[in-house]
């Protein structure tokens, strides 16, 4: 990566920066209880999450140097997953109370604000973490994910351009930031919508005009039925389907060697089948099979149900099988076992009852919800969107790519 500026520096700068390592819980007086930033609080767009902060009571000496101020930045040293590298950051914008910052990240202060705008600094940090730069320096011991520090702090590069310049570049980014936090406002609001309308839609609290026929209380196993396509076990590779839990619908992958599935025969899921994960049924492990699993292969303890579609669609079921009545339901017919592990009694399943209307009215329903959730969809792609332009953005602006002109 080439720079625009005339000096470049790293966090091993001590004129520019000071570092300071997160606090423990203690015990040795004097002590002072505070608000600690930890992993949980980080959000991938840097970001703190203020909903769940810890307190603890930590040394009254060991806080005083570490008490967060406004423009600090914190570094997650310590975390991450297979899908989430580690070295996320977040800064610091609040100006009172009594904060710090776990054992498990590092602050950076910024030693000269006049030279190298906090906000600047963060958003170098950022497009390093952003970047995938990080997952290249994890360092893993007993399968927690570490961050070689030393060549973090050489690998982060920030240029010194004149003042005005980096305020105007934050400028331009804090208006993508906007953007994005307006966007996800958007989306939660749509969703706080959609998920009063489904209590009372599907509950008959709320009814549209020319809909008054009574509801039915009717058992599960008088629209649905099992339908079992067994299939000999493919030779080659072929296509599985999982479910998620908790109402997150589907996913598939592919099976390369079917020789490490231990079973002779398979069963075929097809595209508006409702399956069940038996094992994780309590965990909210059922869905509607879409486009993408049609044909898939799954295993026995992956049943499959066809509708009777003259009394239940599967447009309207697969709004109601995601109500926590339901989940609750499911809960009762999968007894106790091993760890997570309770298996759904299959007979029991098809005895659930529901209370439903006609064909016609939960048409009407679905077509309704169906059409909130289009929207919620749209939003999130245009959101996903907005972020991976800020993300080009910012590289652009970071290394002079694109300059900005400022009068």
């Amino acid at each position: 990566m080439t720079h625009f500026a005339d000096r470049v520096i790293d966090l091993n700068n001590k004129e520019y920066f000071k570092i300071f390592e997160g606090l423990w819980r203690s015990e040795k007086p004097p002590l002072i209880q505070v608000g600690v930033i930890r992993n949980t609080n980080f959000t991938s767009t840097g970001e703190i999450d203020y909903s769940d902060i810890a307190y603890l009571n930590v040394e009254v000496n060991k806080f005083r140097e570490r008490r967060l101020i406004k423009g600090d930045i914190i570094i997650e040293r310590s975390g991450g997953g297979p899908k989430q590298p580690v070295g996320r950051v977040v800064k610091f914008n609040k100006t009172e109370g009594d904060f710090s910052f776990s054992n498990f990240t590092s602050m950076v202060r910024i030693q000269k604000p006049d030279l190298l705008f906090p906000q600047f600094a963060f958003y170098v940090l950022l497009e390093v973490y952003q970047s995938g730069k990080t997952k290249n320096i994890e360092r893993r011991t007993t399968g927690i994910r570490n961050l070689d520090f030393s060549l973090y702090k050489k690998l982060a590069k920030f240029p010194l351009i004149p003042i005005f310049e980096q305020q105007y570049i934050c400028n331009v980014l804090s208006a993508w930031d906007r953007a994005i936090e307006r966007v996800q406002r958007l989306i939660e609001a749509k969703q706080q919508q959609k998920d009063q309308l489904v209590l009372q839609l599907l509950s008959g609290q709320k009814r549209f005009p020319g809909f008054q026929d009574e509801w039915k209380q009717v058992r599960l196993g008088t629209f649905l039925h099992p339908k079992f396509r067994k299939v000999v076990k493919p030779d080659g590779a072929y296509l599985r389907l999982g479910i998620r839990s908790h109402g997150k619908g589907t996913f598939t992958s592919v099976v390369d060697d079917p020789e490490t599935i231990a079973l002779t025969h398979l069963f075929q899921a097809r595209k508006d089948d409702l399956i069940v994960n038996i094992t994780f049924a309590w965990e909210g492990a059922i869905a509607l099979v879409g486009p993408d699993g049609d044909g898939a292969l799954v295993s026995h303890r992956f049943p499959t149900y066809v509708f009777d579609t003259s009394k239940m669609l599967p447009e309207y079921f697969k709004h109601l099988m995601v109500t926590d009545r339901f989940f609750y339901e499911l809960v009762l017919i999968s007894p106790g076992g091993a760890g997570r592990n309770r298996v759904m009694n299959k007979g029991d399943f098809l005895k659930i009852t529901v209370t439903i209307p006609g064909v016609e009215e939960q048409k009407k329903i679905a077509s309704v919800l169906g059409g909130m959730d289009e929207q919620i969809a749209l939003l999130k792609k245009y959101l996903e969107k907005l972020k991976e332009q800020k993300k080009g953005l910012m590289q652009k602006l970071l290394t002079g790519e694109i300059r900005v002109k400022v009068n």
